[in-house]
C-alpha cells in the first residue's frame, strides 16, 4: 500500500525516458514546468502518463478516486490503492491503463505513533514508472487515478503487506498500450529492484 509518494524529476528526464522505451509523450495541456514535490498525498494533483491513439500522454490527474458513497453519509475518503490480482484493464475513453512517475514512495513501520516512515527508491537512482489505472472525472471533478497494489515483493515485505508495482522500464509500453494482459507485468519487482532509507519527517 501507498498513501503518497515523492516526485522529483524534471520533464526532459520524462520525455528522455518514454522516447527510449517506446512510449513518447505529447504534452495536451502544453509543455508543463514540473516543481519537484517531496511528498504527494490523496487528492494532490500529479503527473501521468495514459496512452492515447498514436502516443503516451503527461497529463496531471488527482491522486485518488472518489470514494464510494457512506451509508450514513459524509464525504468517503479517496480510493488511493486498487488491488491488482485477478482483474484486467484495457483502455477506453473513460478510464485505461497509467504510469505515474516517482522518485520514491513512502511506507510505514511501527504500531506506535509517530511510526518510522521510509522512502523506497530505485536501486539505479533513477525515477520509478509505478503501475496505475485512471478513471475520468465526473461532476466537475479531474480525472484521477489510484496506485495498483499487488503482494509485496522482497524489497517491500518488511515495509508493508502489500507493495506498488514499479514496471521495469521494457514494459512501459506494453502496459500503457495494453499490448499484454495485466498478469504478465503486474508482478512485484526482483529483489534488489528498491533501496529503502529511513525519511523521517522535518
Amino acid at each position: 500500500m501507498c498513501a503518497s509518494y515523492e516526485a522529483r524529476f524534471s520533464v526532459t528526464q520524462l520525455v528522455e525516458a518514454f522516447d527510449k522505451h517506446g512510449a513518447p509523450l505529447t504534452f495536451p495541456r502544453g509543455l508543463p514546468n514540473i516543481e519537484p514535490v517531496d511528498e504527494v498525498r490523496p487528492t494532490d494533483l500529479a503527473q501521468a502518463v495514459r496512452a492515447t491513439d498514436a502516443a503516451a500522454e503527461l497529463t496531471p490527474m488527482r491522486f485518488g478516486f472518489r470514494g464510494p458513497a457512506r451509508p450514513g453519509g459524509g464525504k468517503p475518503p479517496p480510493v488511493i490503492n486498487f488491488r491488482s490480482e485477478g482483474r484486467s484493464f484495457g483502455n477506453g475513453e473513460t478510464s485505461g491503463r497509467a504510469l505515474i512517475p516517482a522518485s520514491g514512495f513512502y511506507e510505514f513501520t511501527g504500531d506506535k505513533y509517530p511510526k518510522t516512515r521510509w522512502r523506497l527508491r530505485g536501486a539505479d537512482g533513477g525515477f520509478l514508472a509505478l503501475a496505475a489505472v485512471w478513471r475520468a472525472g465526473r461532476d466537475g471533478d479531474p480525472d484521477a487515478f489510484a496506485l495498483l497494489t499487488a503482494e509485496p515483493g522482497p524489497d517491500v515485505a518488511p515495509y508493508h503487506t502489500r507493495g506498488v508495482l514499479p514496471l521495469p522500464p521494457d514494459l512501459w509500453a506494453d502496459w500503457l498500450f495494453d499490448r499484454r494482459p495485466a498478469e504478465e507485468l503486474l508482478i512485484p519487482p526482483p529483489a534488489g529492484t528498491l533501496r529503502a532509507e529511513a525519511a523521517p519527517r522535518g
